[in-house]
């Protein structure tokens, strides 16, 4: 049933304005149109949002957009590509702060492929709203940039700017200058030139659209000039009427973990609604039955209870015993240490010169999921290259028969040829129970 005051087919646009959030709706997938505009800042404080499918798009000062050049156009690598890429940035989110990053495949360039790897700040409090988003997306995204030149624009009080690549977001980012002019230029210049030397582009844009939304009054002249200048344009930038936003076809995956506890916490009521209705049918039905069988199993229950109570403490103390102990697992089973496993790939390797590795990422850690429950992950990753094929595959079959790797079951994909080298990259997990 569609609750009261809201359409069939309805989505909502949660957007940070130039100094508020504003809503944006849109019936039957039709064009988005403007609903409310606050003034205020603080998205908790936001009323009156409409009725729908809601989508939250972040702005940009709470977003870090962390693009590069992946050496593969298999769009099944990117995500393990883009991982790697944050820990190497050391912007890898924690493992239970929720889903706060993301990949974004926005062009190639001849068999590379131009990924932007997006990771979300945790929210704070006041950053998100009363009414719980079904989806979560970037302000940056929801909004149609040009296709050439870049895009200057503000949000909640201050400026920011994106530049796209075939129509997607590539850079963006919140200006530290709270006024236009030749600073704020000089700050804009400095990212496209990190991109320019990164390879990511291949020459600095020429335009500069400065977005006016219809309740913003336009910069002067002279704002625009210096601007273009400090970005080094060679006039000033252009005025331009701010277009109406478009919810992505493909959301995020972003989802902070206060929403998602509170998804899990929802699902988990309303399996508890189902499971309750279903017994209290089934006691209605044999409750005549089963009277004198409950007071004597009332009775029982009471005994045990009392015959229990003693030894209560002590079994928690066990639980507790028992989950400190398996919170150590990673440190105490010296088998799976990193250095360890490290040495046993060094042994395997036979100190042949022709092989080289470049990476080895070796995990051994516990991860707590919303629940509280452990999981231990150990798994191996090794990225390198040899003069020939031979020595690859040797190294390969010495992995695999490794006394000290016994646990661990090996991917090896066949070595890729790359110049004069062969380039191999080797992945292990440890064996289930089942395996081993």
């Amino acid at each position: 049933m569609i609750p009261k005051g809201r359409k069939k087919g309805e989505k909502v646009l949660l957007l940070p304005g130039a100094d508020g959030w504003e809503a944006w709706t849109s019936l039957n997938g039709a064009g988005l149109d403007l609903a409310l505009r606050s003034g205020t800042t603080r998205v908790l404080d936001v009323g009156g949002i409409p009725s729908g499918e809601l989508t939250m798009a972040f702005p940009v000062r709470d977003v870090s957009a962390l693009p590069f050049r992946a050496p593969t156009s298999d769009d099944a690598l990117l995500s393990d590509l883009a991982e790697m890429h944050l820990e190497r940035m050391g912007m890898r989110p924690g493992i239970d702060a929720g889903v706060l990053s993301d990949v974004f495949k926005v062009g190639t360039r001849g068999e590379e492929s131009l990924v932007v790897p997006v990771v979300l700040a945790p929210p704070m409090e006041g950053h998100l709203p009363r009414r719980s988003p079904q989806h979560f997306d970037i302000s940056a995204r929801c909004l149609p940039l040009p296709a050439d030149g870049l895009v200057v624009w503000r949000e909640l009080g201050r400026w920011v700017f994106a530049l796209s690549e075939e129509g997607q977001a590539l850079e963006f980012e919140a200006l530290a200058s709270n006024q236009l002019g030749e600073d704020a230029g000089r700050e804009i210049r400095l990212t496209l030139m990190q991109l320019e030397m990164q390879g990511l582009i291949d020459s600095l844009p020429r335009h500069c659209f400065l977005w006016v939304g219809d309740e913003e009054a336009p910069p002067g002249a002279e704002e625009l000039a210096a601007l273009g200048a400090g970005i080094g344009l060679s006039g000033p930038a252009t005025v331009a009427a701010k277009p109406a936003p478009v919810i992505p076809a493909r959301s995020t995956q972003l989802l902070p973990a206060d929403v998602r506890a509170e998804r899990v916490a929802r699902r988990k009521k309303q399996q508890i609604v189902i499971a309750s209705a279903a017994a209290v049918v089934v006691y209605l039905g044999v409750l005549g039955g089963l009277w004198s069988s409950l007071a004597k199993a009332r009775k029982n229950a009471d005994k045990a209870l009392v015959e229990y109570t003693p030894f209560e403490d002590i079994y928690e103390d066990g639980k507790r015993h028992e989950q400190k102990w398996r919170e150590l697992q990673p440190v105490v089973e010296q088998d799976h240490n990193t250095v360890e496993l490290l040495y046993h790939c060094m042994r395997a390797r036979g100190g042949e010169e022709g092989v080289r590795l470049d990476r080895a990422d070796i995990t051994n850690q516990l991860q707590v999921d919303s629940e509280g429950e452990l999981t231990l992950i150990r798994s191996i990753r090794l990225q390198g290259k040899s003069d020939e094929l031979g020595q690859a595959t040797a190294f390969d079959e010495a992995l695999k028969g490794e006394r000290g790797l016994n646990d661990y079951q090996w991917t090896t994909p066949p070595p890729q040829a790359k110049g004069d080298k062969w380039s191999f990259q080797y992945e292990a997990r440890l064996r289930g129970p089942e395996e081993q």
